[in-house]
């Protein structure tokens, strides 16, 4: 996939004519906006939908068994590009920009919520659009509870689950989030919307990872998602992913590290999902997929494989 600047003089003009209401928002983040790696993609492009547009990258054949992966919150879909090339010559693996994230460009200013299931809806009409009915679907952190809860509600478009390093938590109502969010402000967020680095948040006990390049990449993903990461952060927030993970009846892997944030929550899966797999790799942090992006696909590609 060739790489171009994000957002050409051309591109700006008819995303102006098409979208006037985000043409402002459009141009005043698109020149300092970091530029998401270029991966092993054969293909790339967008889809259009009412909200905006969905950037999706893919490689392997367009009749091979479809693989969507999903990145983490304030992510790109580049985060894969370790595992992608790694899951088989068979498959056609397909990465999306999330909603606000990477090249994803929305229509509107972020909203105070974005929440999972207009994500999750979001993401299966673009599908619709690929001409991809069903797909197995492997997502990190945000990624892994839109997949979750794909599975959830839409279980007859999931083969395979896998949930990379994914908070696995009952949700909080509007209240209860509005109190998180007063303590949490400071560290976490400017005034306005705008995400600090996340080496202020306690590296690899936090958020972070053992790899320093993951964490560097990591502060470029979010300065492109910028302000859409705090509403997509809430959608998070306010959703039951245990009791969605409950309901799924997709065969399950689980890819945790055994340090940071999400270590938690191995307990957690191994409860709701008794028949799940879980593989747990040492001395990783929260971003296994892109520590150790071979050992991720080489466990994938044996779920994905094996008979269900």
């Amino acid at each position: 996939m060739t790489s171009t600047p994000y957002l050409s003089r051309r591109t700006l003009i008819g995303a102006a004519a098409a979208l006037p209401l985000a043409a402002p928002m459009l141009a005043s983040t698109a020149r300092a906006a970091p530029v998401e790696p270029q991966g092993p993609w054969t293909q790339s492009g967008f889809v259009e939908r009412g909200g905006g547009r969905l950037a999706w990258r893919a490689l392997g054949p367009k009749d091979g068994a479809p693989v969507v992966l999903l990145h983490k919150l304030g992510g790109w879909a580049a985060d894969w590009r370790g595992v992608a090339p790694l899951l088989g010559d068979k498959r056609r693996v397909i990465a999306f920009d999330l909603p606000g994230h990477g090249d994803s460009a929305m229509a509107t200013p972020p909203p105070y919520v974005q929440t999972v299931p207009e994500t999750a809806a979001m993401l299966l009409a673009a599908l619709d659009e690929l001409g991809i009915e069903r797909a197995s679907f492997a997502g990190n952190s945000l990624g892994g509870v839109v997949s979750t809860e794909i599975a959830a509600l839409w279980p007859q478009r999931v083969d395979k689950l896998v949930l990379a390093s994914v908070s696995l938590f009952s949700g909080y109502d509007r209240a209860a989030l509005a109190e998180l969010e007063k303590k949490r402000d400071a560290k976490v967020y400017t005034a306005d919307w705008r995400p600090v680095p996340r080496a202020r948040e306690g590296g690899a006990a936090g958020f972070g990872t053992l790899v320093p390049s993951v964490d560097v990449e990591q502060d470029a993903s979010r300065a492109r998602a910028d302000r859409w990461i705090r509403p997509s952060e809430r959608g998070v927030g306010l959703l039951n992913t245990q009791a969605a993970l409950g309901r799924t009846i997709a065969p399950l892997l689980f890819v945790y590290g055994d340090r940071g944030h999400y270590v938690k929550y191995v307990e957690t899966g191994k409860a709701m999902r008794h028949d799940a797999q879980i593989v747990q790799l040492a001395e990783t942090g929260s971003f296994v997929h892109q520590e150790r992006p071979v050992e991720v696909a080489a466990a994938m590609r044996a779920f994905l494989d094996a008979d269900a």
